[in-house]
């Protein structure tokens, strides 16, 4: 795919946009062009979006909890309301660890706080942008996994199930979307790259082999949503698996993948 053919979508919204991997990717898609929306439980996301604007780009930032979805949906949904751009993306990068420790001696109510966040509070976010962005055929939307959706994770256990859960969130949306316009939907598994959650995951104990670089994930992030083909929609994927040439015209993932939820290799 040459880079003339990518074009990025007018508008995108970032969760998790106050640091880490969503603020570097909120930068990111500023700079290359789009208008950013930035969200994040605290004011930090208000700093990316000034930041943003500093450099001469366009955002916009929204305070929600992901916790409490319901007030997530109805935020997001009241500031697209009389938005005109037709393109739009979506970046699912806030989540949670959630507790730590074996899955039967954990509080139940610290479940169905990273429950919330991870997979109802995402949800909601896109549910919010469904309306305008199925009027519109077009969208990107991009979720964020982790290893604990790739294999058993017993130090953060509701971590890796809520990923887990949006790994089949993903290829439901697929299901829905893809004879409803130009839409992509994928999650990606961005690598450990250091940030706060990172540190959090060493503070316990956890063992972290091998390290990316944070502009890895974001490159992935830049090149799917700017794509005009992805081959990959509705699948799981590394962020250092072999997805460029997925993202050629009329390319698809091997046949001989045994389900969906294990990653396109």
């Amino acid at each position: 795919m040459g880079q003339s053919s990518a074009r990025p979508p007018e508008l995108i919204i970032v969760t998790g946009a106050g640091r880490g991997i969503g603020h570097a990717i909120a930068i990111e898609m500023a700079r290359i062009g789009a208008a950013v929306v930035c969200i994040s439980r605290t004011k930090s996301c208000h700093k990316t979006a000034a930041m943003i604007r500093a450099r001469g780009g366009t955002a916009d930032a929204i305070v929600a909890d992901l916790a409490d979805y319901s007030k997530t949906e109805k935020a997001v949904a009241r500031f697209l309301k009389g938005r005109r751009e037709r393109r739009i993306g979506i970046v699912l990068a806030a989540g949670s660890l959630g507790p730590s420790g074996p899955l039967w001696k954990t509080p139940l109510a610290d479940w169905d706080a990273a429950w919330r966040t991870n997979v109802l509070g995402n949800l909601a976010v896109v549910r919010a942008c469904l309306p305008k962005i199925r009027a519109n055929r077009f969208g990107r939307i991009l979720f964020f996994a982790g290893g604990g959706a790739a294999y058993a994770y017993p130090l953060f256990p509701a971590y890796a199930i809520a990923k887990t859960a949006l790994v089949r969130e993903v290829e439901n949306l697929h299901e829905d979307l893809k004879d409803a316009g130009d839409f992509a939907v994928a999650i990606v598994a961005p690598g450990a790259v250091e940030t706060r959650m990172l540190a959090a995951v060493r503070k316990k104990g956890g063992e972290v082999r091998t390290t990316v670089g944070i502009e890895e994930p974001v490159t992935f992030a830049r090149v799917f949503l700017s794509a005009r083909h992805c081959g990959f929609s509705g699948h799981f994927v590394h962020v250092r698996d072999n997805w460029r040439p997925l993202l050629e015209p009329g390319a698809t993932p091997s046949k001989n993948e045994l389900w969906k939820l294990r990653r396109i290799e």
